[in-house]
C-alpha cells in the first residue's frame, strides 16, 4: 500500500510542476499534503473498532444538550404538601 502511495504522491508532484495557474498548483499540493498525512495514519494506528451503541437509549448528557429533562423524584413535606412542579406550590 505504501508503494501505491508514494506513486500518487508522485504522480501529483509531477501535475503541480506543470499546473498552469496557482489555483491548480495549490489543489496537487494539497491532494500530497493528504496523501502524506493519510500514508503516516495508516503506518502507526491499527482500525478503530467499532463500538456498539443501542439506538434506543440516550445518556443524560445527551438528554440535557436536546432541552429534555430527566423525571426525578420530588421532595416529600412533612405534611406532604408543597415542594410541587410550580414555583407557587408553597
Amino acid at each position: 500500500m505504501n508503494q501505491q502511495l508514494i506513486k500518487q504522491i508522485e504522480h501529483e508532484l509531477a501535475l503541480a510542476k506543470t499546473a498552469g495557474s496557482q489555483a491548480a498548483f495549490e489543489k496537487h499540493m494539497y491532494a500530497i499534503q493528504t496523501l502524506a498525512a493519510l500514508c503516516s495514519s495508516t503506518g502507526s494506528q491499527e482500525p478503530a473498532a467499532i463500538s456498539s451503541i443501542k439506538s434506543d437509549e440516550i445518556s443524560a448528557a445527551e438528554l440535557k444538550m436536546m432541552g429534555g429533562t430527566i423525571k426525578g423524584t420530588t421532595a416529600v413535606t412533612d405534611d406532604g404538601h408543597g415542594n410541587g412542579a410550580s414555583l407557587f406550590d408553597f
